[in-house]
């Protein structure tokens, strides 16, 4: 979330303004101990460093040493014992907060010395974990942290505020929505702009993207003490290709020579790992045929990058814009999907009806659908958007939504169009409302 090269050589600072940064601040102030958990690059030291009102920032490295950083004073390297010496001393005294970076790196036996200090001290203590595991581990019945940690995840950044803030950079409405799909990955703001149309530059940066996409995966699966397989990565790109059925992508591992089984008991195992590590997410399916849940990746720049990996990969050419195009939709959908959700207070969901699909449903609890929308990345016309209406209410969900970013004309049927500035106004409207909760303390 820092200046990137754009494509005319012109550097532009873009900074993603998140309701984490609020919750962050908010819960620094009251003290008490948190365990932020995430995958790693979603933002999570940029926010602790950023937000949290921090004196000691201490991160355990992979060689077993700790950089420890006084605010405002160079960091240094310390011995790890001396470092968990350092910390406690500090959190028995009142002051700023102490962060302790990369806490998954930290060996357990120091787990029983940090239980030692009262968490209801004015000093606020923070343990920050790169990977999903770490939060099991501190939460396990046998661990001597359980009960004194309050766990606050880090997603990759929310719709509402990577919208807001890419318009708020002057981005028209379109571009806006178009590249807060990827850049709600924050690491890739590292490598690029968002300006123009987003396929294309992704397709010019991909032989660059490409690489760091798969060292992150790399490096989630080193943290969580796991080797990075082949079926963990073919996974992942059958995803991206848009294999989304257990047992469809349990058909490609065992015909690959990657299982010794086809059962689709062995894919929604590693499903499972890769949902667990953030990587995956399993989105509900209302009124498909023999599927309960629709698997995907939950980041859409490594969906995209992931499907354009092997051209590059294998021929090091730069992949044609219109692949990057096809998967852009499909993310798309998925996105608006989770505004609107959020903004109706319902579940997302989604429909595959033989041939034709719903792209957005919204659940109420009882699993009853509210709304079903149609996502376009275009116009669309008055005859196409009265035949989407009579299709979807003839799958018995009452009310009819049509997202089109560059807008379409009033149909009857069509109970909510949505163009682009209308989606960046509920962006905006809900990204205060949880800017609000997280300074009133009510934020989840």
């Amino acid at each position: 979330q820092r200046a990137a090269p754009t494509q005319t050589g012109i550097r532009s600072t873009v900074v993603i303004d998140r309701w984490e940064c609020g919750c962050l601040a908010e819960r620094g102030s009251r003290g008490g101990w948190l365990l932020v958990y995430g995958r790693r690059k979603t933002g999570k030291t940029w926010l602790l460093r950023r937000c949290y009102p921090w004196s000691i920032y201490a991160t355990v490295t992979r060689s077993g040493e700790c950089i420890w950083e006084e605010r405002g004073r160079e960091p240094g390297f310390i011995g790890l014992d001396e470092c968990v010496k350092r910390t406690i001393t500090l959190l028995r005294r009142s002051g700023g907060g102490v962060v302790v970076d990369e806490f998954q790196r930290m060996p357990v036996k120091y787990w029983d010395l940090l239980a030692q200090v009262s968490p209801e001290s004015e000093r606020g203590f923070v343990a920050c974990g790169s990977s999903m595991g770490v939060v099991g581990r501190v939460f396990d019945k046998r661990s001597p942290l359980l009960g004194l940690f309050e766990a606050f995840h880090v997603d990759i950044a929310s719709m509402p505020d990577t919208v807001t803030s890419l318009r708020r950079h002057g981005l028209p409405g379109v571009e806006a929505i178009l590249w807060s799909v990827v850049v709600r990955d924050p690491w890739v703001l590292r490598h690029l702009s968002p300006e123009g149309t987003p396929w294309l530059l992704l397709s010019r940066h991909a032989a660059s993207l490409v690489p760091v996409s798969r060292g992150l995966v790399g490096e989630v699966f080193l943290e969580e003490e796991r080797q990075l397989t082949r079926i963990y990565d073919s996974v992942l790109e059958y995803l991206a290709m848009g294999y989304w059925r257990a047992a469809d992508i349990a058909a490609r591992l065992y015909s690959a020579g990657l299982s010794s089984s086809a059962h689709p008991g062995i894919a929604t195992g590693v499903l499972g790992v890769l949902e667990q590590v953030g990587l995956v997410e399993k989105i509900p399916l209302w009124g498909t045929r023999r599927a309960k849940v629709y698997y995907k990746h939950r980041s859409a720049l490594l969906s995209l990058l992931y499907r354009v990996a092997s051209i590059v990969e294998e021929t090091g050419r730069e992949p044609d814009p219109q692949v990057i195009l096809a998967g852009y939709g499909v993310e798309l959908q998925f996105a608006i999907g989770e505004l609107l959700a959020e903004h109706y207070g319902l579940r997302r969901a989604y429909s595959i009806r033989g041939t034709r699909d719903i792209d957005v449903v919204l659940l109420a609890k009882n699993n009853r659908p509210q709304w079903g929308y149609e996502v376009k990345i275009g116009h669309i016309r008055r005859r196409e958007a009265a035949s989407i209406a009579e299709w979807i209410r003839s799958q018995g969900i009452p009310r009819v939504g049509i997202v089109a970013l560059k807008g379409g004309e009033k149909t009857p049927g069509v109970d909510e169009l949505l163009d682009a500035e209308k989606i960046v106004e509920l962006a905006e409207q809900l990204a205060a409302k949880k800017k609000e909760e997280c300074i009133t303390g009510r934020a989840v």
